[in-house]
């Protein structure tokens, strides 16, 4: 194991972010010994445009979701830390050295997560009321912001520790993320660095979040076509997913249940107020399938035009 940074960037049609955040990740106080691109087979021209702007490229050759790409880099890296990044994803020139820093003061640390929200926002472990509460208009949201999985965090406090930190942009102790075996690949999408953070508390490590770390995040343009309508049923499927692994049964089945008569309500609310849908005709049901059958939708729908 060497000192250093290597920097896991998890790809899927994702060409057009790849030159700004080369630049972004290559001219910071503190640039990556190494970046690694690891592409769940593109059909565009991630790969060319990563090399193009510094990347290493590793091809996975298939599509098995965000989390064994993550792992599939973890496993190519020798450095002691590892930078989990989106593609999408902008770090201010010093968010990686503030990283850094963060973790090399406190040893009990395995995971510093950026900045993403502006006033920054920390994040708790998902539970029923927080999924309830999100669903509710802008002026309600934000009376019940206790209820939520968003912390207010004063921008003046060096860190603070969470529950656990967006994995769009957080940097990790290598040993600390392998003691735990990695990502859950189980999470095809979303929800994997929540299960991360909440094992490795469970052995110990601490999560960090750290205001003065900023990353501007373009959320849910990581790949072309896949919006957040697209994305949402991987999003409810991995929320009940994680229920069923940390809550009784009973839990997370009304989670589930909770989950899809909250996504019937928001689109019979829109299509009666003629707003745009937020979320596909089948995202309700999401929590009752498998992954395989929501993915094999989610490939149909991003495929690009002329493709069988």
């Amino acid at each position: 194991m060497s000192h250093g940074i290597t920097a896991i960037v998890v790809t899927h049609n994702s060409a057009r972010h790849l030159a700004a955040l080369g630049r972004a990740l290559s001219s910071g106080s503190l640039a990556p010994t190494r970046m690694l691109v690891v592409d769940n087979a593109s059909t565009d021209d991630t790969a060319a445009q990563a090399r193009a702007a510094g990347f290493e490229v590793l091809e996975t050759g298939s599509n098995h979701g965000f989390g064994a790409a993550c792992n599939a880099g973890l496993r190519a890296a020798s450095t002691e830390l590892v930078f989990f990044c989106n593609p999408d994803v902008r770090p201010s020139p010093s968010a990686l050295e503030r990283l850094a820093e963060a973790l090399t003061n406190a040893p009990t640390a395995a995971v510093a997560g950026a900045a993403l929200d502006d006033p920054p926002v920390a994040r708790r472990f998902s539970r029923i009321t927080a999924d309830l509460v999100s669903f509710l208009p802008h002026r309600l949201y934000r009376r019940l912001a206790r209820f939520t999985r968003d912390v207010p965090v004063d921008p003046g406090e060096g860190h603070v520790v969470v529950d656990y930190a967006v994995g769009a942009c957080i940097l990790c102790r290598a040993a600390a993320v392998r003691s735990v075996g990695g990502f859950d690949e189980g999470f095809f999408l979303y929800c994997e660095e929540e299960d991360l953070c909440r094992r490795l508390g469970e052995r110990g490590w601490q999560t960090l979040f750290i205001s003065s770390a900023v990353a501007i995040h373009d959320a849910s343009t990581s790949s072309e076509g896949a919006g957040a309508a697209v994305t949402a049923p991987f999003l409810f499927h991995s929320r009940y997913r994680y229920y069923r692994k940390y809550h009784v049964r009973t839990y997370a089945e009304l989670a589930r249940c909770t989950l899809a008569a909250c996504v019937a309500m928001d689109r019979t609310y829109r299509a009666l107020t003629r707003r745009q849908q937020a979320y596909g005709a089948g995202t309700a049901l999401a929590p009752f399938r498998s992954s395989s059958s929501i993915r094999r939708d989610f490939e149909r729908r991003t495929a690009p035009a002329g493709s069988s």
